[in-house]
């Protein structure tokens, strides 16, 4: 599955500037496709936002069949705590709280990929890059990110999870930046550093300590932004 042309010892020497990196063509060139197939296809994405103090997770049937009236309710709340610089909304697929692999057959392809992620091979390269050789597993959710869909600024750093790195394994192509769905980052006082705009078969790396977010996807983004991500975690 991964690129075995990756240069460990220099992608480590990059990771070591700033706890960050992007590794660029990740995954052999016929796994990316696929895996970039399954995102936009087979994976069933609940919405996943942020109201009242609390994670919430909506199947797509739930809020479908919610009145029109509702739903501009709930987007309005959404949209009003965001204003404050509270929370995200967006279509996930959390694969700790998927049904078992072989209730959809179209599923059993995305959830080898989460078995690669924890597989030693994965976790041996990332203690490899990043220095933290006491990584034990890896979560992850499938994400997509289409028009009006945002995460705010926030650190990933939970410690009773025991998250240490997180990731961005990106499948989208053609991205234009004026689309929106950056990975932003910022200084510890607000101000913006830099982003990465999406692309496909790329893994972003980045200490849970850094302040980032995924910038609005505007109206007339074309495509949706697909991803796996989550953390490596001890």
């Amino acid at each position: 599955m991964l690129n075995p042309n990756l240069d460990t010892e220099s992608l480590g020497k990059k990771y070591s500037i700033d706890d960050r990196l992007r590794i660029q063509d990740l995954l052999l060139p016929d796994f990316a496709e696929r895996l970039r197939a399954a995102c936009r296809d087979d994976v069933p994405y609940d919405y996943l936002y942020h109201l009242d103090g609390n994670n919430i997770v909506m199947p797509a049937s739930e809020l479908a069949d919610l009145a029109p009236k509702k739903q501009q309710e709930l987007q309005e709340k959404i949209i009003s705590a965001a204003a404050d610089g509270v929370g995200f909304f967006y279509g996930g697929y959390q694969m700790r709280r998927a049904q078992a692999k072989t209730d959809n057959p179209k599923l059993a392809f995305p959830h080898q990929m989460f078995d690669f992620v924890n597989s030693k091979e994965m976790l041996s390269l990332i203690a490899a890059i990043t220095g933290q050789s006491d990584l034990k597993f890896a979560d992850a959710q499938y994400t997509r990110y289409t028009p009006g869909q945002f995460l705010t600024r926030h650190k990933d750093d939970i410690t009773r999870e025991g998250r240490r790195i997180a990731y961005v394994m990106g499948f989208s192509k053609r991205w234009h930046p004026d689309w929106g769905g950056l990975l932003q980052f910022f200084e510890d006082d607000g101000t913006p550093r830099d982003s990465w705009v999406p692309a496909f078969n790329t893994l972003s790396l980045f200490d849970v300590r850094h302040i980032h977010s995924v910038t609005y996807v505007t109206p007339f983004a074309r495509e949706p932004r697909l991803s796996l991500t989550g953390w490596f975690c001890a």
